[in-house]
């Protein structure tokens, strides 16, 4: 009898932890897509998603920093 491969989702993706239910989640989309093709275009998809989010993130942090860094002049 072949053994079913569970699909691990990790803890943390790029610095960010996930939480058990989205990582659950997760899983279950993944069995959805029964053939490997469609997971592995799945997981670069998701992959892809999530470097993008990561670096509007990163963006936006550092815009924040430098409006924060200005030193204010009292006219």
């Amino acid at each position: 009898m072949a053994k079913k491969s569970k699909v691990k989702v990790p803890k943390k993706i790029m610095g960010f932890k996930l939480s058990k239910g989205t990582r659950k989640d997760l899983r279950k989309l993944f069995k959805m897509f029964s053939r490997p093709d469609t997971r592995t275009l799945a997981t670069a998809a998701a992959s892809g998603l999530a470097a993008y989010l990561a670096e509007r993130f990163a963006e936006k942090e550092l815009a924040a920093k430098a409006r924060r860094s200005r030193p204010s002049h009292a006219h």
